[in-house]
């Protein structure tokens, strides 16, 4: 079931869904804020869905996965974690694969093809840190052009300029951020929790919290930055790093983008890379 997942028989939410015997790869369309996108999502199930599903396993747990590509084309699924290689995934066939056992952390899964990733088929696997509610944002960013032109078979030119109409958060545009249970966070005073923070886009973010410092925890690209205590930190292309935000006061705090154009539905705001921190008494 999606949504929020019972662990150890507690009290702790994860949210997200454990990982399911198999996943779909499916072409398709997103409708962002007055754009409509080709686009491709990795889905737990085999209809259609403009969310790609982001997956649970417990610490130290492998399990095997039938991915089944149902693009036109083939591609190749990547799990950034220790011990796994790329899976060639045929156009039409169903790939049986085996995703290893993991120490607890936070890692990224996406099509390793320009045409994957221009297309948006990404997600996240988090592993352990269930000890808390545990919530997610995928960052994204979209340019219609560049997608269309892909999607009809044509390449990126690498020094072409990118300009991204739509900025989303777990494949979302703000004001529609606030009804994912993943992504936004709820919580009450007195009370921690984990958010995993990974670019899923083509450019770089900056994030900033309002009402609060989090914690870094872990980062794939800033070891460095472990440990330390921060409202405003950038996130590279393919970076992830899970922070904990301890809850001291109530109240509803936004997230956002620091770059403007990233806080705009097709160039209206407020838009894209927002969410709240809504923190009960």
């Amino acid at each position: 079931m999606a949504g929020l997942v019972w662990f150890l028989g507690g009290m702790t939410v994860v949210q997200g869904q454990s990982v399911p015997d198999t996943l779909w790869l499916h072409a398709g369309e997103i409708r962002l804020a007055g754009d409509t996108m080709p686009a491709l999502r990795c889905t737990a199930g085999p209809e259609w869905d403009s969310l790609n599903v982001s997956l649970n396993l417990p610490v130290m747990e492998s399990q095997e996965v039938v991915l089944v590509n149902g693009d036109s084309v083939d591609h190749i699924f990547m799990l950034e974690a220790p011990g796994f290689e790329p899976v060639p995934l045929a156009t039409g066939v169903a790939t049986p694969m085996v995703w290893p056992a993991l120490e607890a952390g936070s890692y990224r899964y996406h099509m390793a093809t320009e045409r994957g990733h221009v297309l948006g088929a990404a997600g996240l696997l988090c592993v352990g840190y269930d000890d808390l509610p545990h919530y997610h944002w995928n960052l994204g960013d979209w340019e219609p052009d560049r997608m269309f032109d892909v999607a009809g078979g044509g390449t990126v030119e690498p020094d072409a300029p990118y300009v991204p109409r739509q900025f989303t958060v777990n494949d979302r545009v703000h004001p529609n951020t606030l009804d994912d249970a993943n992504g936004h966070v709820q919580i009450g005073v007195g009370t921690s929790c984990y958010i995993t923070i990974a670019n899923q886009g083509s450019m770089d973010h900056v994030l900033h919290f309002h009402g609060f410092h989090v914690e870094v925890l872990a980062s794939t690209h800033h070891a460095e930055r472990v440990g330390w205590t921060k409202d405003t930190m950038p996130f590279l292309r393919g970076e992830v790093t899970i922070v904990r935000l301890d809850a001291f006061q109530a109240g509803t705090y936004p997230v956002h983008n620091h770059n403007l154009i990233a806080v705009t539905n097709a160039g209206l705001y407020p838009g894209g890379m927002i969410t709240h921190l809504d923190i009960a008494p």
